[in-house]
């Protein structure tokens, strides 16, 4: 898997079940009416970690091979005429923290999702 600058970016995963039970509790509490909630997932890791998670989820070993920001930019110069809708953007978000405060949610509906370790049958 080609990670972008480290992929140090910081992802909150959250499972698909937690959010229907988020949606239900939120739909039963009244705190939560006519409110907006950021519902991230049970912890923080960061874009490298959880594409590593992924992994071992599906029982492989982790490859994963870093490429600097310019290289991958780069490559897509060069790849698009190949694969004109692609673009460079969804590296580079590897490397942007991208994670929520879900206090509002917790006090409000009880937010508790679980923790992310991907199971694949």
């Amino acid at each position: 898997m080609p990670l972008v600058g480290g992929a140090q970016g910081l992802r909150q995963p959250v499972h698909a079940e937690d959010l229907a039970i988020g949606a239900i509790s939120a739909a039963l509490s009244q705190a939560a009416a006519n409110q907006i909630y950021s519902l991230p997932g049970g912890e923080t890791l960061t874009y490298r970690e959880m594409i590593g998670r992924i992994f071992d989820g599906m029982r492989l070993p982790r490859r994963t091979l870093s490429i600097p920001p310019v290289l991958w930019r780069a490559g897509f110069v060069v790849a698009k005429p190949l694969f004109p809708s692609a673009n460079a953007a969804m590296g580079i978000r590897m490397m942007k923290d991208m994670a929520f405060d879900s206090t509002p949610a917790v006090r409000d509906f009880g937010w508790k999702p679980r923790s992310f370790f991907p199971v694949f049958d």
